[in-house]
């Protein structure tokens, strides 16, 4: 078993995320966006993953990621303008790393982008980028010089593609995160800044004092999400003088911990800042005896001597330098010419002379924390847990609630003095049960943000391929629902989105010429409504081309030659399979696979999806989803002999129908007043064909997914309770009216009811066999 496999694994997931953010920022950037913050983002991500892919020896990945990161260093560095930076590049480059990162996933061979790579290397590249008579150092003010001449940097011998150890390239990539001067993010060279800064022979002191900092952070600090560059950004950058990177502590490669830091770190300043406030730098990130600050008397030299300190070769271990070398000159040359670091085996020195007793240095005690906790405030932390595991705790969960309601049915039976004693217990194990399950539902939950971000480059490449003009508008994009179920979205919106752009939408001509604006525009939104989830796509274009549809569904058999469909019937047509309106067949559609897949994985997710055309004026899919698949929050009503389950969202309110006035219309349909409003009427035992005989004296209002309301008379509402939501396709099949069942505290099963679904079986005037039904509903218990 691979050792690495966990960590594998969790860089994968990370990868996952980075690639997720990386091409948000692209997008917005080349929407407009003028933020440097995401110009460093974009480049933090694919800094990261390609660090984390040299840890594991992915050496394709990291030598495209290397190349990608080097062309947004240009436009980090402003050498390349925002407004002139070829984001489309970047967006395919961004596509391209995430097809290396699948490969390097699953063990296969990664695919060479040559033209990708040609073209990232001239991004930066342009007349105006000769290289610039940058400042050379002024011979004229020299730098002291040590007392034992220091040898001229060698070039960093040349090594084959096997000579690396894998761990060691997540070591420079760690090491190459702390600039000498100003904390800042890496350069995409990956070069190290260890050269001292010119020193003016007669600069001024600035004002201020000299500060010693010894940074000696504990091995968990990356546990602690906590990265040193972050540490050391803290610090004013204009009054860092020099800093050392101290590497004595990195164990052999053989027993090295990547999760674990090894570096300290010794800084020197020249700041007005007092120790207090030097010390409040770090309250968020290291605790008090992990730095020392202390003040330099003057006289010491510090400063002084600081840029000879600098100037000093790196001391490494002799086998960590031979394999930093190896990976330095496997990167190959920088986009610029730099120095070439000068690393070098630690060599013996000789013990430092002691200083002067009657010039001690004045070394402030470490300030004393108030307690343990202010003393280590640490940065909120997320744990990755597997989502199976996840889904077994939701199941849990469920037999939990399954367990609860039974408890409370057994007890209603008690005698009353019995029942007084346990009634407060079950009422606290009732709250705290419906407590565990919104926090288990809370981890499950997700934004629908991580599927719309993926729609605006989606149409922005349509429109080009099409040539036509589009804004996409997204709302509700915070809105959450299951994570199962947000895996399950991408497909069905791809292809909605595809059909809109392709069928919907006009060319500009063509909208010009109808008195529109060129420009169409396209709505992806996201709402809960009646307890489920709704997403909707709306687009202003042409609208349903009935007469062409319903004709090839004549021409297929769909629809018979003298058969009579309504306008709204016509439009839903264009779910069967097979049929598409498309004059030709092409890449983006045309073989009728796109709407019927939408439906199919939308009802396998207990959803449904429907159509809205108006001729000219445009089309709206709305796909309606159930928010979770394990538990909801419904109400126990009963119907004769059987018992039915109404989610509470759907629920408006609740009276007598005695005290209602009913009315009934020509067609026989029963309509009632509500509020002022003409409210229709339904009798669930006629809809649902339920046993034995109904009363039905009580009506629910109920709201539907398109937001009218609808009347429901039952006998009885039994009460309001969590059930666990059991799939009727998985155990039985589809049960029309139905979208799911649940078994309720005495072991009988109940069915989840739809009120779309319903309302549109009372339409259809199909009753359920209730023999089936029943024996059904007694399979399904035994498989619950």
């Amino acid at each position: 078993m691979d050792p690495l496999a966990e960590l594998k694994q969790t860089f994968f997931q990370e990868c996952e995320e980075l690639l997720g953010a990386l091409e948000q920022t692209l997008q917005a950037l080349d929407e407009g966006s003028s933020d440097s913050e995401d110009v460093n983002a974009a480049f933090r991500a694919i800094h990261s993953i390609k660090g984390g892919a040299g840890a594991f020896g992915c050496t394709e990945l990291v030598g495209f990621a290397h190349v990608f990161e080097a062309a947004l260093d240009h436009l980090r560095s402003g050498r390349v303008a925002i407004e002139d930076a070829p984001f489309s590049l970047f967006l395919r480059c961004s596509d391209a790393v995430a097809d290396l990162v699948s490969a390097a996933r699953n063990g296969e061979p990664a695919t060479e982008r040559p033209d990708l790579l040609a073209a990232l290397a001239q991004v930066g590249k342009g007349p105006q980028d000769a290289p610039a008579p940058a400042a050379a150092p002024a011979p004229a003010a020299p730098a002291p010089a040590p007392a034992t001449p220091t040898p001229a940097p060698a070039p960093a011998p040349a090594a084959t593609s096997g000579d690396a150890p894998p761990g060691i390239a997540a070591l420079s990539g760690l090491i190459a995160m702390v600039e000498a001067k100003t904390g800042a993010a890496p350069s995409a060279d990956d070069g190290w800044d260890d050269e001292p800064a010119p020193v003016a022979a007669a600069a001024p002191l600035k004002p201020g004092r000299d500060v010693s900092l010894n940074i000696k952070p504990e091995s968990d600090l990356f546990r602690r999400v906590i990265e040193p560059r972050v540490v050391l950004g803290s610090l004013p950058a204009d009054d860092i003088v020099s800093l050392r990177c101290d590497l004595s502590q990195v164990p052999p490669l053989e027993t090295l911990d990547v999760s674990d830091c090894f570096m300290r770190f010794d800084v020197m300043l020249r700041t007005e800042l007092s120790i207090e406030d030097l010390h409040g730098r770090f309250d968020f990130s290291l605790a008090s005896e992990e730095f020392e600050v202390s003040f330099v008397e003057e006289g010491e030299g510090a400063v002084a001597e600081a840029p000879v300190e600098a100037a000093a070769a790196t001391e490494v271990p002799s086998a960590v330098a031979a394999d930093l070398s190896a990976i330095l000159a496997k990167l190959g040359p920088a986009s610029e010419p730099v120095a070439q670091p000068d690393i070098q085996p630690a060599a013996p020195v000789p013990a430092p002379v002691a200083a002067p007793a009657e010039a001690p240095v004045a070394r402030q005690a470490p300030r004393a924390p108030a307690n343990e906790a202010a003393g280590r405030q640490r940065q909120a932390v997320s744990v990755r847990v597997d989502l199976d595991r996840i889904d077994k705790l939701m199941n849990l969960v469920g037999e939990i609630v399954i367990t609860q309601s039974m408890l409370v049915e057994c007890v209603r039976s008690l005698p009353y003095d019995v029942y007084a004693k346990t009634a407060e217990g079950i009422a606290t194990l009732s709250r705290q049960t419906r407590e565990l399950q919104d926090h288990v539902m809370a981890v499950r939950a997700q934004p629908v943000k991580a599927v719309f971000q993926r729609m605006p480059r989606l149409v922005r490449e349509l429109a080009q391929t099409l040539g036509k003009e589009v804004r996409l508008v997204l709302e509700g994009e915070n809105t959450e629902v299951d994570k199962t179920i947000i895996e399950e979205l991408a497909d069905p919106l791809t292809h909605m989105i595809r059909n809109s752009m392709d069928h919907g939408l006009e060319t500009p001509d063509e909208r010009a010429e109808a008195g529109k604006l060129r420009e169409g525009t396209i709505k992806l939104i996201a709402e809960h409504r009646a307890g489920r989830i709704v997403i909707s796509v709306t687009d202003d274009g042409r609208g349903i081309n009935r007469d062409r549809l319903l004709a090839k569904a004549r021409s297929r058999g769909l629809v018979g030659a003298d058969e009579k469909l309504a306008p709204e019937e016509i439009d839903q047509l264009i779910f069967a399979a097979g049929l598409s309106t498309a004059e030709q067949v092409s890449d983006i559609s045309g073989r009728g696979v796109g709407m019927d897949v939408v439906r199919r994985n939308v009802e396998s997710l207990g959803g449904r999806i429907s159509v809205d055309s108006e001729p000219g004026r445009g089309c709206k899919f709305t796909l309606a989803l159930p928010l979770t698949l394990a538990v909801l929050e419904g109400m126990v009503i009963r119907c004769g002999d059987d018992r039915y389950v109404i989610p509470i969202a759907s629920v408006i309110e609740t009276q007598h129908l005695a005290s209602t006035p009913i009315e009934r219309l020509p067609f026989g349909q029963e309509v009632l007043r509500w509020r002022g409003e003409v409210t229709p009427l339904y009798r669930l035992g006629d809809v649902m064909g339920s046993s034995g005989q109904t009363h039905e004296n009580i009506v629910i209002i109920a709201e539907t997914e398109r937001g009218n309301n609808v009347g429901i008379a039952v006998d009885e509402i039994v009460g309001q309770q969590q059930v666990v939501v059991k799939s009727l396709e998985a155990n039985f099949g589809t049960v029309n009216g139905a979208s799911a069942a649940t078994i309720l505290g005495d072991g009988l099963v109940a069915l989840i009811l739809d009120i779309d679904s319903m309302l549109r079986l009372a339409a259809s005037g199909v009753r359920p066999n209730v023999a089936d039904l029943k024996n059904s509903l007694s399979d399904l218990k035994m498989a619950g």
